[in-house]
């Protein structure tokens, strides 16, 4: 060959040939980055940046708050104490019904889908004789009433505070049926004087707390004398006892004792059998309240109740009062 080839090697293992590329230092100096980058993070950290990093605040675990579950304290109601600011014990509480309702039941202005409901009232009393006889047939019969009481009879009457008491101890309603029972003081000109009214049933309500010892008692259920539907100005008397949380109550059955004499029964099987017959003229059949009397010339009423009662239990009546 002409000049030697310094590429080739001379096949004694020794060629010209040496490699143009320096050592690989790039590995050492990446670690060397490393190594210098974290101390230095460490320093600034601990230096500057350490209070932004981390709470100097102590952690404290809050409790939970378990809520205390108060005992319930239950208050025992003597059943015979008076319900305060009506006209009935504690024991009546479960039949005692707004007379308000009823009264819209017993007129078809509200619709009614219960059981058949009866209630027995007694106006004119107490009576000296025939409301504690009437008391002792509606125990025997287990049956209760409300009783429509005159203060002029609370008057007559000695012991009036404690048959009124009685009534309530029997587990009946008491109400009201104005102090004088007068129409010419109450309807002048046959119509509602709304101020007497009023007037003499707030000195009603008076006169039976007094006799009965019971501050509390109040009754909201009044029934006009002779009827709502007999004297003209009624609405306005309404309208006045209303805004005195007073409702007014008339009847759609009666046993006839205080019917004209040509068409009232003479004996307790015709009163008896009156309540049913007048019943007819009522649009509503399932509810009744029953017009009687207890004064004292009103004996035949009660031999009559007991038929009475039996006869509405026959047809499928539960008994109430009215508060």
């Amino acid at each position: 060959m002409g000049k030697n080839d310094i590429f080739k090697n001379n096949g004694n293992g020794n060629g010209y040939y040496r490699s143009t590329k320096g050592p690989r230092v790039w590995p050492w100096v990446l670690l060397l980055v490393l190594v210098v980058g974290t101390i230095l993070g460490v320093v600034i950290y601990k230096a500057f940046g350490e209070g932004f990093f981390t709470s100097q605040k102590p952690v404290v675990i809050e409790p939970v708050a378990v809520e205390e579950v108060e005992e319930e304290v239950v208050i025992e109601t003597d059943p015979r104490e008076l319900l305060k600011d009506t006209n009935h014990l504690y024991l009546a509480k479960e039949y005692a019904y707004p007379t308000e309702q009823v009264r819209h039941w017993i007129t078809g202005e509200a619709a009614y889908a219960g059981d058949k409901i009866a209630f027995l009232t007694f106006d004119d009393g107490p009576s000296q004789t025939n409301t504690r006889k009437i008391l002792e047939v509606l125990a025997e019969k287990e049956a209760v009433g409300t009783f429509f009481l005159i203060g002029s009879s609370i008057d007559h009457v000695a012991d009036a505070g404690d048959i009124i008491n009685e009534v309530l101890e029997g587990g009946h309603g008491i109400a009201l049926h104005s102090y004088t029972h007068d129409y010419g003081r109450l309807y002048p000109s046959s119509t509602a004087d709304p101020e007497r009214i009023l007037e003499e049933l707030n000195q009603l309500q008076d006169r039976i707390r007094n006799v009965t010892g019971r501050p509390q008692f109040r009754s909201s259920v009044f029934r006009y004398p002779g009827g709502h539907m007999s004297w003209r100005g009624t609405q306005e008397a309404d309208t006045l006892l209303k805004e005195e949380g007073i409702e007014y109550i008339d009847w759609n059955a009666m046993n006839g004792d205080s019917e004209p004499t040509n068409r009232r029964p003479t004996d307790k099987e015709g009163l008896a059998a009156f309540v049913m017959d007048s019943l007819v003229y009522s649009p509503v059949k399932e509810v009744m309240v029953v017009l009687m009397h207890d004064a004292e010339n009103k004996g035949l009423t009660v031999e009559s109740l007991p038929l009475i009662i039996d006869i509405l239990r026959e047809e499928g009546y539960a008994f109430g009062i009215l508060k």
